[in-house]
């Protein structure tokens, strides 16, 4: 029998995950918390395979719970799960030693599933998570031009590659009159290269141009 814990601070949701792992016959909830400080408290009696982990929660969050388990209990599987799909917070998890991360609106049979999984030593992810793994893992091979021209359309927002070149020195810090000598523009045409770029980024200045660029590379 597989030995769950459930850690979330919303009642109706740890309710209905019991209730549907209940109805298994190899995989039985056998306590659950509210709270990371409630669940490290619970782990002094309780020895579970598994920890069902929800990633937002007040004062010590699912991230500070995990590895905290981790560091306590190498061997002891921690599954995050989470309403959005957040890169920084997928990644942040990983980084922590989490085993998989699910979003809470999968199938129910893909819980147990997951549950299952994790116990033959996998690591689960749910589809969306893993495509946004695959896309940071494809950015790795190129340049942080390339990135920025993904980064903006993911936006939305098409730039035509000499749109995408002035962009690009305009993050780096170069001035009117540099972008046109390195592109062997006029000055003019560079000019009307960036009004276009300001009009596609709904933006009226360079710094902000500046600021839009560098978020999106964080």
């Amino acid at each position: 029998m597989i030995k769950v814990m459930l850690v979330d601070d919303q009642q109706l949701f740890r309710e209905g995950v019991e209730s549907l792992i209940n109805h298994t016959n190899d995989i039985e909830v056998i306590s659950m918390a509210d709270s990371g400080e409630q669940a490290i408290t619970l782990l002094e009696t309780e020895k579970p395979d598994v920890v069902l982990m929800d990633i937002h929660m007040p004062q010590m969050d699912g991230i500070k719970t995990t590895a905290y388990i981790k560091e306590a209990h190498p061997t002891m599987k921690v599954v995050m799960l989470t309403s959005t799909n957040d890169e920084e917070l997928v990644i942040r998890a990983i980084k922590v030693g989490a085993d998989g991360f699910l979003l809470k609106d999968l199938y129910p049979e893909k819980l147990t599933e997951s549950i299952r999984d994790v116990m033959k030593g996998q690591n689960v992810l749910s589809g969306e998570v893993a495509g946004l793994l695959v896309n940071r893992i494809r950015e790795l091979t190129l340049d942080k031009k390339q990135i920025l021209g993904r980064r903006l359309d993911n936006q939305g927002i098409r730039l035509t590659n000499r749109e995408l070149d002035i962009a690009y020195f305009i993050l780096n810090g170069h001035s009117n009159q540099a972008i046109a000598k390195y592109l062997y523009l006029g000055q003019g045409t560079v000019k009307n290269y960036i009004s276009e770029i300001y009009s596609k980024l709904d933006i009226h200045n360079r710094k902000q141009a500046v600021t839009y660029f560098n978020d999106l590379l964080k």
